[in-house]
């Protein structure tokens, strides 16, 4: 009996020693499992990633084909003329707008560039673009085609592959025909204003000499002289072309501060000529600055209405009328001063035109007329249409 019951616990510590064996079995193919539902979630990690690498290459490749298909459309569009060559000056590819220089056709890839027939005078261009290739600076020419009338700069730039490294050279051809067009434009615009600005002073001159010599006051000639600024500041906006009558007038009555309706302006379209538009406006500031002391601009119920129109006379002449009401009343004219000297002068001398100051129903009236020529005035097919 008891060595059965010595066996019967030597066989349950077995049993115990083979149950703690499966639980440690049961132990690790649970972390087998954990393990392996690691790795597969690992796996479907690195399934997406691949997903994602995979949609980025098929962006890059859709980017690459744009890219590719802008780069063809720059070079079919682009008004540069550019031109690619190898170190051996040989032709890699160039822009549509290169054959207006370089007698260049499809087949020509490979070929040397100074085998190309080409229209331009650059003598240098081989020894330029050896240059480029041993020292990678820029160069600079200024160039022309035989004719004489398209003018290019042309520019050797090195070409680089993606070490850095001098890989060819690309020439590109800038027109520069309107820069150089513009340049001499430049010149003659520059003599032009040289003599605007003695003609301009010799009038500033005049004004400020018999200003002074009149006794007037310094605030008529700085007045005078504001009235010129103005008119030039307006013709610069042109580039000394032309200036707005109606700009004018308005400009010259609205500093007097005149109540609303004191005022009446009407007439076409008119532009004058710079000569035109500079005795004009001093011709309507003596007019304004005489009705904002003395006249119908001095007192509130004084009226002022400016009109002009363009007769039908042969030749035509540009008609301005000045007409003053509601002001103290004006039985005449004294002795005349500059300031009538120099609407009635200026209009006649400079503009060959005429003006006449008189009275109307106690008013003062200023009739203006000047040849409505090319040379003092611009209208288009307005007519008399009033504003």
């Amino acid at each position: 009996m008891q060595s059965t019951i010595e066996e019967l616990e030597t066989a349950n510590e077995e049993f115990r020693s083979s149950n703690e064996e499966l639980l440690s079995v049961n132990e690790e193919l649970q972390s087998t499992n954990e393990e392996l539902e690691t790795s597969k979630e690992e796996l479907q990690s690195v399934n997406e990633e691949l997903q994602t690498v995979n949609h980025e290459l098929s962006t890059k490749i859709d980017e690459l084909d744009r890219a590719n298909s802008d780069l063809n459309n720059l070079f079919q569009s682009t008004q540069i003329a550019t031109i690619f060559l190898d170190r051996n000056l040989l032709v890699r590819s160039f822009t549509p707008t290169i054959t207006k220089i370089f007698n260049l056709i499809s087949s020509d890839h490979g070929r040397p560039l100074m085998d190309i027939v080409s229209r331009v005078g650059y003598l240098d261009i081989a020894d330029d673009m050896q240059a480029v290739l041993s020292g990678g600076s820029t160069i600079e020419r200024s160039v022309s085609l035989a004719d004489g009338k398209s003018h290019y700069l042309a520019r050797i730039h090195p070409y680089r592959d993606n070490s850095a490294r001098i890989d060819g050279v690309s020439l590109t051809f800038v027109d520069v025909t309107n820069l150089v067009t513009a340049e001499e434009q430049q010149k003659v615009l520059a003599a032009e204003l040289s003599h605007r600005v003695k003609n301009t002073l010799a009038v500033v001159s005049s004004i400020a000499e018999r200003t002074l010599s009149d006794g007037e006051t310094k605030e008529n000639l700085i007045g005078r002289l504001h009235a010129l600024g103005h008119t030039h500041d307006v013709l610069s906006e042109t580039g000394w072309r032309e200036a707005g009558l109606r700009e004018l007038v308005s400009a010259e009555l609205s500093p007097h501060g005149a109540s609303d309706g004191a005022l009446q302006i009407s007439g076409p379209p008119v532009m004058l000529r710079p000569q035109a538009a500079l005795f004009i406006t001093l011709a309507l500031h003596e007019l304004s600055t005489n009705a904002a002391k003395y006249g119908a601009l001095s007192v509130p119920e004084g009226r002022v209405a400016v009109s002009w129109i363009i007769t039908g006379d042969r030749p035509p002449q540009l008609e301005i009328n000045w007409q003053e009401e509601g002001g103290p009343k004006v039985d005449g004219f004294g002795v005349a001063g500059f300031g009538t000297e120099l609407i009635e002068r200026g209009i006649r001398f400079e503009l060959q035109g005429e003006a006449k100051l008189e009275t109307v129903n106690g008013g003062l009236h200023c009739r203006i007329l000047i040849p409505a020529n090319p040379q003092n005035v611009t209208f288009g097919s307005a007519g008399n249409r009033q504003d």
